[in-house]
């Protein structure tokens, strides 16, 4: 049999991809984060330029492609059911799954194909020979060792295909923070970079395609540039550039740590005047004796030190960020602890998660598991914590001027998108006066309702 060339990223000519994809339907159905969306899309955008044609996922298609999580229980029990579930709907259809859940070594037995959290630029080669050979694929690791520490990124392309009006720009991959609780370093690897040339000519190319707002996203963005011999301040540099762009007006971070906020850091940072002031900076919990058990290399007072750095470098800063409660060990005084703290920094909103074990990591062998019904108790303090913090803001905020990207339609004078706070926002258009998906409209703040802003058009 005569074997068929590759290039360099393993992806082999057009010409006999078509052969085998042209004509077929593909449903995608994506869980988890902002990179596994990315990656999603850009598969998606391949598949589209070697002739399949993309269909919803509740609807009959010739290849079903269903992006796992694993960063909590419930995320993995979700991946697996979406995994049967387009088994029972579809039992001719090919089911790909792929991402972090397959990268556990979870069972997933529906699958025909199972591609972890590596080789997600070869899903058309791997498909194109399953349609040639029509045989079941059985898992494999990604790579020899998930935790090889000269991990290289694997880029997926260049491409401008994306459905939010906002583009999410993929720099970076991995993670070498191994928090005890987390197995998102298991599944993933070490944290490698995408090159700065890779970055920029994506990020030029979605500004052609009519983008004005870019947010970075990957594993562990803070740590962008490190294993390429840069230092701390390689992220706010590489936004820097980005912000020389034509066309980009807007540009997002996805999560920040606490620990990279360095006082350089959040120097070079002030200097990049297209960056929106929301950061979501990460903490987990507001109690030091529980940051130090989860590993997290900082405590309290060092993540309010990082908070007022930002806070300095955006005016107008939106602080998010996320919080586990029910950690193992963690008692009722180090709960009040951290919602004590929470309290004192003043978050936009926190996103609340219930501890959940997950195979490997450390703290599944801790003792002094907490008992589900307390972290169900713990999880409605913080939202109700959550949801005064946003009110509190939100008064703040009624009579200030904004910039809305507008996203959605909902009445021919009524429309919904995000503030450069990342404030979803409903805005009222006056009789006359029109909008269009992806407009960037000055407005004034004028009140607020079930977590969701209210503006009018600035004259």
């Amino acid at each position: 049999m005569t074997s068929v060339k590759t290039d360099t990223q393993g992806r082999q000519p057009e010409a006999h991809l078509k052969a085998f994809l042209q004509g077929r339907t593909v449903a995608a159905q994506t869980l988890g984060c902002k990179t596994n969306y990315y990656e999603t899309q850009a598969i998606l955008a391949r598949l589209s330029a070697l002739g399949c044609r993309e269909v919803p996922f509740d609807q009959p298609a010739d290849i079903y492609l269903i992006n796992t999580c694993t960063v909590t229980g419930e995320a993995g029990r979700k991946s697996g059911q979406m995994v049967r579930q387009a088994r029972r709907r579809h039992a001719e259809a090919v089911i790909v799954a792929l991402g972090c859940q397959v990268a556990s070594g979870a069972k997933l037995e529906a699958a025909d194909l199972l591609i972890g959290t590596r080789g997600k630029s070869q899903v058309a080669e791997k498909l194109a020979a399953y349609f040639a050979n029509r045989q079941p694929s059985a898992f494999s690791p990604d790579h020899d060792d998930p935790l090889d520490r000269y991990q290289t990124y694997e880029e997926l392309g260049s491409w401008g295909r994306q459905e939010e009006t906002r583009a999410v720009l993929k720099i970076q991959d991995g993670c070498n923070n191994f928090c005890s609780y987390c197995a998102i370093p298991l599944a993933r690897g070490r944290s490698c970079s995408r090159s700065e040339t890779a970055v920029l000519a994506e990020a030029r190319h979605l500004a052609a395609a009519g983008f004005q707002e870019l947010v970075l996203t990957g594993i562990h963005i803070c740590s962008y540039g490190l294993d390429l011999g840069l230092d701390e301040t390689a992220l706010p540099r590489l936004l820097l550039k980005l912000a020389d762009i034509p066309g980009v007006k807007r540009l997002r971070l996805g999560s920040v740590e606490p620990y990279s906020v360095t006082p350089a850091f959040a120097e070079v940072l002030a200097g990049v005047p297209k960056l929106c002031p929301h950061v979501h900076l990460s903490l987990q919990s507001g109690c030091s004796r529980t940051l130090r058990r989860m590993n997290r290399k900082y405590d309290a007072r060092a993540y309010e030190a990082s908070a007022a750095r930002l806070a300095q470098a955006l005016p107008g800063l939106n602080l998010t960020t996320d919080i586990i409660v029910g950690f193992p060990g963690e008692t009722e005084a180090d709960h009040q602890e951290s919602l004590a703290f929470c309290r004192q920094i003043g978050f936009g909103k926190i996103h609340v998660f219930r501890y959940s074990a997950r195979a490997g990591t450390r703290a599944a062998a801790f003792p002094d598991q907490v008992n589900p019904a307390i972290a169900a108790v713990r999880s409605r303090d913080f939202q109700a914590l959550s949801q005064a913090l946003w009110l509190r803001r939100a008064a703040g905020r009624v009579g200030q001027t904004e910039e809305v990207l507008l996203e959605q339609q909902l009445m021919p004078h009524e429309w919904q998108g995000y503030t450069r706070c990342y404030e979803f926002t409903t805005v009222r258009l006056p009789d006359g006066q029109t909008g269009q998906t992806g407009q960037i409209m000055p407005v004034c703040l004028t009140g607020y309702n079930k977590q969701v802003l209210q503006a009018l058009p600035r004259a």
